[in-house]
């Protein structure tokens, strides 16, 4: 599915127009001057592109944890500590 495009000032203009796309399960991107400045998807949607978090630090749900090592000294500086 091909994601459409708009410019800012498009998107003003046709604004239910991209509600009803993205309703409808479409992708939209929103531009400005040329450069893409936001996405707007359905609820659910998984970022096909998105990094996962720092080995050391996940969340899980709203709570964050990290692991048992996150506070040690990294090899190599010892002398700073």
């Amino acid at each position: 599915m091909k994601t459409r495009t708009y410019s800012v000032s498009e998107a003003r203009k046709h604004w239910a127009e991209i509600l009803d796309a993205v309703e409808h399960g479409e992708e939209v991107a929103i531009t400005k001057y040329g450069s893409k400045v936001a996405s707007i998807t359905p609820p659910g949607k998984k970022k096909q592109n998105a990094s996962p978090p720092p080995r050391f630090l996940y969340a899980e749900g709203w709570r964050m944890q990290m692991t048992e090592d996150f506070d040690a000294v990294p090899k190599g500086f010892e002398d700073y500590v």
